[in-house]
Order: structure tokens, then sequence, then C-alpha cells
């Protein structure tokens, strides 16, 4: 079994995190599969309500029809039927294609659903499930396992939901492709934009005091 999380702190996991989307087809155990969910299971929500529920799929013909379903909203987002030319790196997009391309071949699935009381989605829904997205990802990239998060899945939201059996007053918020890094990809240190850049004090476009 590859992967470890013994030697990976919290600041180095998110200093270090990016999206792998090349797999092996290596297995993942059940028990790695727990963890993650455990981690996931220890993020804040709304009023702690814990609306969350995480869907483990391993079945091929499931992870195919799902991908499918990816795929052609890859093509509609990104691919030859766009309706506009994306803005995205080439790296990106190859690696991108290439998930698009394999989504099936992941050897684990996991959609990270959440409960809702059947209003309009709304962004602030988000705040009760992406929190503990995130700590799946940073549990992954610990225990030495690829991951990065996936929406495309939700311009075909009704079909997945009834391929899955998800009750109406539950929306998908996230697909997550598990598996063990290919050989060359593999986390590191990645490249953002600075603080500086990025932030504003006291109202937007502020620097601090004394500068």
């Amino acid at each position: 079994m590859s992967g470890t999380d013994s030697e990976t702190g919290l600041f180095e996991a998110m200093y270090t995190q990016r999206a792998i989307r090349h797999y092996t087809q290596e297995p993942v155990p059940d028990e790695m599969v727990r963890k993650l969910i455990e981690a996931a299971s220890k993020a804040p929500s709304g009023a702690n309500s814990q609306r969350w529920h995480f869907l483990v799929i391993r079945d091929a013909d499931t992870k195919r029809r799902i991908g499918e379903y990816y795929w052609q909203s890859w093509e509609r987002a990104y691919g030859s039927r766009a309706e506009t030319e994306p803005n995205i790196q080439t790296n990106v997009r190859s690696s991108a294609t290439h998930l698009a391309e394999t989504m099936a071949d992941a050897p684990v699935l996991i959609m990270a659903c959440i409960e809702h009381d059947g209003t309009p989605s709304t962004m602030s829904r988000g705040s009760s499930i992406y929190p503990a997205v995130q700590n799946l990802l940073l549990a992954a990239r610990g225990m030495g396992l690829g991951s990065v998060i996936t929406t495309l899945h939700k311009r075909y939201e009704n079909e997945i939901k009834a391929i899955l059996g998800i009750p109406d007053n539950v929306e998908t918020a996230a697909l997550l492709p598990i598996g063990f890094p290919q050989e060359g990809y593999r986390y590191g240190p990645t490249r953002r934009a600075p603080v500086e850049e990025i932030t504003s004090w006291e109202r937007w476009g502020g620097t601090p005091a004394g500068v």
C-alpha cells in the first residue's frame, strides 16, 4: 500500500496540495476511504447541522455512466462543443482533459452531497459542505493519495442523482476521484499570487497602515 500521513504536517499539506488527475490502478483500501471521510466529518458546518453525506462509488458500470456524463460536461465547457474559447492554461487543460477521458478509471469516486430544505441552491449552502471537501482533500494529501475537486457533473445533476438513488432533498456538491498518483505526478510547491495582490485592508483596494 502506497502513501503515509505520518510525516505530513498541516501547513506542509496546505502549501503543497495540488490537483492530481492521473492515478494508478492500485486499489485504495476501504480503511483509507473511511479515514478520508472521517477527516471530512471533522469540518465545521452551519449550526453544526452536519447534513453532509458521502457516496463511495467503486462499481465499474456506475463509474462508467458517471464518467460519460462528466465527459459530456467537459465537452460543453471546454471541448469542441464549448460556446466560447475557455481561458485555461495549456498544462491544466491537458491534465483536466485526461481526467475527463478517464474519470471512470479512478479506483474510487466519492460524491459529496448536502441535505437541504427544498429552497433554491445558493452559495451559502456550500458553506456547510465545502469545508468538509477540503478536509478530505488535505487528508488525501497527507495519506499519499491523489484527488481533485470537480463539479462539472452538476450539468447533469438530475441524471446523476437518478443513477445513484439520491433523494430530492439532497444536492450533489463535488465529485472526487481518488487514487494513488501515477509516477511523474506528485504533490509539491505551488505557484499562487502573492498575498499583497489578493488582499485589501479595511476597504476594497486599501493598503495596510503605514504603507
